[in-house]
C-alpha cells in the first residue's frame, strides 16, 4: 500500500528583530554627551583659577507703558535776590564806578545817588596831611580775596567804625543805617581835589541789609 508523499515541516516562528535606533538619534544623544562634558571642564577650569563661573545675562524686563514712566524730579531753582543755600550769597543790586567827595552817597537807591549837601553817608574825607578816609558805618576788609556779602555783614557787625583810612587797592565795608550793605574797592585818592578831597572807586551792593 502506497502512502502519500510527506509535506516539508515549516520552519519554527521567529520574532522580526527590534528596530535600531535611527543615526540622526544617535548623533543627538552624543552631542549632548559632548556638550555636557565641555561644561563640566569649564567649570572645573574656572573654579581653578580662582574665580567662580559667570552666572548667565538675564535679559532686562520689558519698558512699561508710556503712562508707568516714573516721574520726572523738578529742577530746583532759588529766587531772585535771594541766597541759593547754606553756602550761597546775596544777588548783587548794583555795581559800577563812583566818585566819593564831602556830599557822600545814598546806598538804598538804585544806582546810589549824590547827596546834595553834607550829613549823607559813606563820604570821603581828608586825614592827615596827605591820607584819605571814608566816613559813615565803615569797616576795612583785611580778609584775603574780595568782600562777600555775609562777610561784609558780619565784619560791620564786629568792627565798624566811623572813619577808615583808606589807599588805592584796599576795600571798605559799608552800611547806613538800613540801607543795603555794601563794599568799595578804592582804586584811586585825590586829597588835592575837591573841598575834602575825593575817593574813587567801583562799588558793589547786594540785597542784603544788616538789620537781623
Amino acid at each position: 500500500m502506497e502512502h502519500p508523499p510527506q509535506q516539508p515541516a515549516w520552519p519554527p516562528y521567529a520574532p522580526p528583530p527590534a528596530p535600531s535606533p535611527s543615526r540622526a538619534k544617535i548623533w543627538a544623544a552624543g552631542a549632548a554627551v559632548v556638550s555636557a562634558i565641555a561644561g563640566v571642564a569649564t567649570a572645573v577650569a574656572a573654579f581653578s583659577n580662582g574665580s567662580p563661573p559667570q552666572p548667565s545675562a538675564v535679559p532686562p524686563p520689558a519698558s512699561s507703558a508710556v503712562g508707568d514712566q516714573p516721574p520726572q524730579s523738578p529742577a530746583v531753582t532759588a529766587a531772585p535776590g535771594t541766597a541759593t543755600g547754606a553756602g550761597g550769597a546775596a544777588s548783587v543790586r548794583w555795581s559800577g564806578k563812583v566818585v566819593l567827595g564831602l556830599e557822600g552817597i545814598d546806598l538804598s537807591q538804585v544806582p546810589p545817588s549824590k547827596g546834595s549837601g553834607f550829613g549823607i553817608r559813606p563820604a570821603a574825607g581828608r586825614n592827615g596831611s596827605s591820607s584819605m578816609e571814608v566816613k559813615g558805618t565803615v569797616a576795612l576788609w583785611e580778609n584775603p580775596g574780595d568782600p562777600t556779602p555775609q562777610g561784609c555783614k558780619d565784619l560791620l557787625a564786629a568792627q565798624s567804625r566811623n572813619a577808615v583810612v583808606v589807599a588805592e587797592g584796599d576795600s571798605v565795608c559799608l552800611v547806613d543805617e538800613n540801607s543795603p550793605i555794601a563794599a568799595l574797592k578804592v582804586t584811586a585818592t585825590q586829597y588835592n581835589e575837591g573841598s575834602y578831597g575825593l575817593i574813587e572807586g567801583q562799588l558793589t551792593t547786594w540785597n542784603l541789609r544788616a538789620a537781623k
